[in-house]
């Protein structure tokens, strides 16, 4: 019954974070992440009271295409990053660094935090925060080179431990650094590998 109410009230924060996007002002992000920020906490709070590993897990390497600003659509372009998702952890979040860049020049680096959530064996929700440097060049004005990201992936694990989901993330700077705050979102297709099968297999095919 617990995960039963976590899971409703998760399908409402997603539900909220998708009417967010698509009815919020250019000024005025702020509603995407209030609704990721209450999906992040009924997660967190699912994570108290389901067994989760206690252990560290294997770093992993995540790669991930997809688009930029496809919901607004007021500057957007094809996208395409890199994570190094580090598998020991702060309690239950895991560090994590990552560089991304698009078809319009736009280049960010950041780093942050995840919580993976377990939905049996196969299924792994994690949502994340970031603290971003974005250097414009030719897309969209975020209204500041200091943003912060948010977001959930949504993971299915093989036995071999490699992972395929999608990625919803929204990019904005919160009012924080000034008054024009846009905002943009990310959805993409995600791929992830354990660092050590990711080295065996660069060995194997060096034929060493």
């Amino acid at each position: 019954m617990r995960r039963l109410g976590v899971s409703v009230g998760l399908v409402a924060a997603l539900a909220a974070i998708g009417a967010g996007a698509l009815a919020r002002p250019a000024e005025a992000a702020d509603e995407v992440v209030d609704a990721i920020v209450a999906g992040s906490v009924l997660l967190l709070g699912e994570s108290m009271f389901v067994p989760t590993p206690t252990k560290a897990e294997p770093d992993f390497v995540s790669v991930e295409g997809g688009r930029f600003d496809p919901i607004e659509n007021v500057a957007p372009s094809n996208e395409f990053g890199l994570e190094y998702r580090f598998g020991s952890f702060w309690w239950k979040f895991k560090p994590f660094l990552g560089a991304y860049g698009d078809s319009k020049d736009s280049f960010w680096g950041y780093g942050g935090i995840r919580l993976d959530t377990y939905w049996g064996r196969r299924i792994i929700i994690t949502p994340s925060f970031a603290a971003v440097g974005y250097a414009r060049m030719n897309g969209k004005n975020l209204g500041s080179p200091v943003v912060f990201r948010s977001g959930f992936d949504f993971q299915y694990r093989f036995d071999n431990d490699m992972r395929v989901g999608v990625g919803f993330h929204h990019m904005s700077m919160g009012q924080v650094f000034g008054s024009y705050n846009p905002g943009t979102e990310l959805v993409g297709v995600t791929f992830s590998m354990p660092v050590k099968t990711l080295m065996h297999e660069v060995w194997s095919s060096s034929g060493r």
